[in-house]
């Protein structure tokens, strides 16, 4: 009779423990920085040699007088110095670039040519005090100083750099590799620095600012890229009209980690339709939207917001929910909801690219089969806007996994169209 009076104790004392422990990992994540890496300086986690480099880099590629930050780039296993070189690029999207990187991913894509990472400004630990103010983000700051326009004069200045100590060719000229938000990055780059330039990889990716030319959305909606799943959805949506967002959240990290992509999402559309709830297929953080917003807050991911935002704010501020439904722009105003009121707030328009792709050399773009973030068109897009482009539709989704995929991204880099190893290469036209 007694005993549940001596467990609460132990039972309040554990829940104690665990709210301690919660609130801990909270303050951890939710930590504004308070300063940065001074120049000169190393982080104790990583020294500088000859894989490992440090760089300082303006604060503001267009106001010197902000001073420097520390940032850093790395050196694949097998560097070859003086030969070829590609910047496999990643955007700030997804935090890829850190003091000990996982290269096992990167050989998988890369493996076999000499290819450089760069550590992104505003993903740990090169993350910036300047973009806070009292705590809070400082949105002009976030977007002036976090936004791509800066990430290319890093790029650049990280190719001098590699120059000066005789990493590259003495030409200076290097590939570019870019998947993805990547991808548009390394069009952005390209279209800046392009003389410098020798190939350029595109990859599962998009062009925001072709596809609003051709009134197309940057990511496709719902009812275009996938009918079947979309068709069958529909009345479930129309009975749970508050679960719009949950439900695109799980569809999309679907769309871009399923193996078959559409399928997938049609089964996931005919369960809830046959009474599954949708809890059930959000068991998974990644397809959890609570756990996207509170992840998404944190100031470790706002570099990963300000490119998401640059990539989708055009097409979000005029997105209608009446007559649409695209997955990206409903989880979208979730995860950015503070930057879209700042915009109309303030009446600042989002960002618009322009892109000048009069690049002179060799452009691959490669295109998944089953890829439900960008579509067809993108592909076309690009393919029709620079000179020297060829596409390339392979099997799989968006991200391509696999030795066949690595074959044909050496076989391009190493020797471009006219190259030997691309002899083996397919362009076949639309499927």
């Amino acid at each position: 009779m007694h005993t549940p009076r001596r467990k609460l104790p132990i039972l309040v004392l554990a829940a104690g423990l665990a709210c301690a422990v919660l609130a801990g990992v909270h303050a951890w994540m939710y930590r504004t920085p308070g300063a940065r890496l001074a120049a000169g300086e190393t982080y104790p986690e990583m020294r500088e040699d000859a894989s490992h480099h440090y760089i300082d880099l303006p604060v503001d590629h267009a106001d010197l007088a902000r001073g420097t930050l520390r940032g850093f780039y790395l050196l694949s296993p097998g560097f070859r110095k003086g030969g070829d070189v590609t910047f496999l690029l990643t955007d700030g999207q997804m935090e890829l670039v850190d003091l000990d990187p996982d290269f096992d991913f990167f050989e998988a894509m890369l493996g076999g040519v000499s290819y450089v990472l760069i550590g992104v400004r505003g993903h740990a630990p090169t993350l910036l005090p300047e973009v806070y103010r009292d705590g809070k983000v400082d949105h002009a700051q976030a977007m002036r100083l976090y936004g791509s326009e800066q990430q290319v004069g890093d790029i650049e200045a990280v190719r001098l750099d590699m120059l000066r100590k005789g990493l590259l060719p003495a030409d200076g000229r290097i590939n570019v590799f870019g998947a993805s938000g990547a991808g548009v990055l390394a069009q952005q780059y390209v279209s800046a620095h392009g003389a410098h330039v020798r190939r350029l990889l595109l990859e599962s990716t998009g062009a925001p600012d072709l596809s609003q030319r051709a009134g197309l959305p940057y990511s496709p909606d719902f009812a275009n890229d996938n009918p079947m799943a979309a068709k069958a959805l529909a009345p479930w949506l129309q009975a749970h009209p508050s679960a719009r967002v949950r439900v695109a959240n799980v569809l999309y990290q679907q769309g871009r980690d399923a193996a078959d992509p559409r399928a997938a999402q049609l089964r996931t559309a005919r369960g809830l339709a046959g009474g599954r709830w949708l809890w059930t297929y959000e068991l998974s953080p990644r397809r959890n939207l609570g756990m996207l917003a509170y992840i998404a807050r944190a100031p470790s991911s706002l570099m990963a917001r300000v490119r998401w935002f640059e990539l989708v704010g055009a097409d979000l501020v005029r997105y209608q929910r009446n007559d649409r439904f695209n997955l990206l722009y409903e989880l979208s105003t979730v995860a950015l909801d503070d930057m879209l009121a700042w915009h109309r707030r303030h009446r600042i328009a989002p960002m618009r690219f322009e892109i000048d792709r009069r690049f002179a050399g060799d452009v691959l773009v490669i295109k998944g089969r089953q890829d439900v973030v960008f579509d067809d068109a993108s592909s076309e897009l690009l393919r029709a806007a620079y000179p020297h482009a060829r596409l390339l539709y392979v099997a799989g989704g968006h991200r391509l996994i696999g030795d066949e995929y690595r074959t044909v991204r050496l076989g391009f880099l190493q020797g471009g169209f006219a190259g030997a190893d691309a002899a083996s290469l397919a362009y076949p036209a639309k499927p």
